[in-house]
């Protein structure tokens, strides 16, 4: 149907309507701002590489005091020990260039009409090179509630800065201290020893980066469950503090630590030690009560409710008498035991880092190894050949996938007490496999009675292997 002309006006003129009302609307907001606009006025500067000290005052509530030792921030009231150097940094963040969002007025004979004839907090900065502590008080919360009003001692003007400045100083004692337990990074260790319900077991570090038990056997660990178990720990921070300096035998069994239920010992790189002390749980905070359990079947017995799992422990460093609320986190990985942190895969194998490798199979031995060469855009390109007994450019998808497999082959069970090589069929390994990656290492596999068995370096255990896989790791190596 064909539209009137007046219809094709009007339309024409609600666009052009509503590209003006855009323009006007969204444009003018950048319009730039006049040469002459009055800047923020600055309320406090302070130099955070300069500062000594920070004590934080609240209106009813105890003062804070921390304190630069060397490089390092301690507390000093209400108590003595270390402070979170990170949280510290950022109090001193908020007063580095402190701006007040307007002067509200620039002479007051009447403080508490803002409140702050008796603040409702104070923050004051020892800072070096300076005679007096840089102060700012805080009074009443402006009637638009996103300001808050503020003063300096040395100023007669009243300021309203943003209220998220001030709130950034509502600290207790608690947050403001360091609440890591034992300061280790991850990295650092070099053996750990764990004791529990579960059993007791030692690790180490090998010179190529991975893990091995030491006791209760010589036994392969998973790097990355290891790996796992160890970020855990360094990430151990407490929630609260159940004692300060607990010295009193009474009391430190009442937590659980003496004995403690678990301990976790590490050595680190620089040949320190740290032991982690973990007890009884923590009592859990007050709950609804859990909801009825279903009514049994007829002829079925009722089933007992299920006991919540503690979800805090207690917990502190051997040595010391601070004793500590933490998460059960730590706790409930090490309930897992040592077979958690086995190496559950045949041998991981990064192929970027293998240089070659060498197979038994058949009685026949052949060796490999990678070369790189450049493409024809004269980039690096890798490149697997044959050396032994002949020479021979290989497909790299297919070797690579060869080394690959072997992290895909699954441990189905540990065998820790071994029978003689013969009971495993490996006394006649069916694949032998010697791989050259920051230093050797080895796999055996052995076929008896239609299963598969394993061998590997640094290994006392014979590892029963998942059939399948083991099939497909023969035939791809015997096929290269």
């Amino acid at each position: 149907m064909k539209l009137p002309e007046f219809w094709k006006t009007g339309a024409a003129l609600l666009v052009l309507a509503g590209l003006g009302s855009y323009i006007w609307f969204v444009e003018r907001k950048h319009e730039p701002t006049p040469d002459n606009a009055k800047p923020k006025e600055t309320v406090l500067a302070v130099d955070k590489a300069k500062a000594k000290a920070i004590t934080l005052t609240s209106a009813g509530g105890e003062a804070i005091r921390l304190v630069k030792e060397g490089g390092s921030w301690k507390m000093a009231a209400p108590m003595a020990g270390p402070a979170d150097g990170s949280t510290v940094e950022g109090l001193l963040a908020s007063l580095e260039k402190l701006e007040a969002d307007e002067v509200v007025v620039e002479t007051t004979a009447n403080p508490a009409e803002y409140g702050l004839a008796s603040p409702s907090r104070t923050v004051a900065v020892v800072v070096e090179g300076v005679k007096d502590p840089l102060t700012v008080q805080f009074g009443a919360k402006a009637p638009d509630g996103g300001a808050v009003y503020a003063r300096t001692p040395s100023s007669p003007k009243v300021y309203a800065v943003a209220s998220w400045v001030e709130s950034s100083f509502d600290k207790k004692p608690f947050d403001l201290r360091d609440r890591d337990l034992l300061h280790v990074k991850r990295d650092d260790v070099r053996q750990l020893e764990v004791t529990g319900p579960e059993g007791s077991y030692a690790l180490a570090r090998t010179d190529a980066g991975d893990w091995a038990f030491t006791k209760p056997l010589g036994t392969r660990a998973g790097r990355w469950s290891v790996d796992g178990l160890l970020g855990t720990v360094e990430n151990l921070r407490m929630e609260s503090v159940a004692a300060e300096d607990e010295k009193d035998p009474k009391e430190i069994a009442r937590f659980g630590l003496a004995p403690p239920a678990r301990t976790v010992s590490l050595v680190l790189k620089d040949g320190s030690t740290r032991t982690l002390q973990i007890g009884a749980a923590a009592p859990e905070p007050a709950a609804a009560a859990p909801p009825a359990p279903a009514p049994a079947k007829k002829g079925e017995k009722p089933k007992p409710p299920e006991k919540p799992k503690p979800s805090k422990y207690y917990a502190r460093q051997a040595g010391t008498g601070l004793v500590a609320v933490v998460p059960a986190a730590l706790a409930d990985d090490l309930a897992k035991g040592m077979g958690e942190l086995r190496a559950k895969r045949l041998l991981e194998v990064a192929t970027y880092e293998t240089e070659g490798f060498e197979v038994a199979s058949g009685g026949a031995k052949k060796t490999y190894a990678k070369a790189t060469t450049k493409d024809k855009d004269g980039l690096d390109k890798t490149q697997w050949k044959r050396t032994a007994p002949d020479k021979k450019d290989l497909d790299t998808a297919k070797v690579e996938d060869a080394l690959f497999k072997m992290g895909g082959v699954e441990v189905q069970e540990f065998v820790d007490q071994p029978k003689d090589a013969a009971a495993y069929g490996l006394d006649a390994p069916v694949l032998r496999v010697v791989v050259k990656a920051k230093g050797e290492s080895w796999i055996e596999l052995g076929k008896k009675d239609g299963a598969y068995y394993a061998r590997r370096n640094g290994d006392a255990a014979v590892l029963k292997l998942d059939p399948a896989k083991a099939e497909e790791l023969v035939k791809a190596f015997t096929e290269l």
